[in-house]
């Protein structure tokens, strides 16, 4: 199945869809309920994909762990497609909140908006800085 974008999720979402995975800029502490995490966090559809190491604990640049991170939770989402799962996104992006992804590690922003421009769906809205 494809994926599809929306402007905000909620968690009422989450539970109207089991079979459909959602995915929300997460850190790899796995921990808090900041921007979309709040609606999501906890939901056994619901895939994280870590932009920050923590709250204030920003990626850096030509960072290999981050990419490692990035890539194994980009993983989850080609899993689930695979499977002919449903996912939905937010609209604004992975990253472009409070993990400032494009400002702190601009290449690993562009691998997130070239994964979702990649899979199959709706058209990705974001833009690669």
């Amino acid at each position: 199945m494809p994926v599809k974008y929306l402007p905000w999720i909620t968690r009422d979402m989450l539970h109207a869809e089991r079979e459909a995975r959602f995915v929300f800029g997460d850190n790899t502490r796995r921990v808090g309920l900041g921007g979309q995490a709040a609606s999501m966090r906890g939901e056994p559809n619901a895939i994280g994909v870590a932009t920050l190491y923590a709250p204030g604990r920003y990626y850096r640049p030509d960072d290999p762990l981050a990419l490692a991170t990035v890539v194994d939770d980009l993983g989850d989402v080609a899993l689930a497609l695979n499977q002919g799962l449903t996912i939905y996104v937010p609209t604004d992006g992975l990253g472009t909140g409070l993990a400032r992804l494009p400002e702190n590690a601009p290449a690993l922003h562009r691998l997130i908006v070239a994964f979702f421009s990649a899979a199959p769906g709706e058209p990705c809205p974001w833009k690669a800085i």
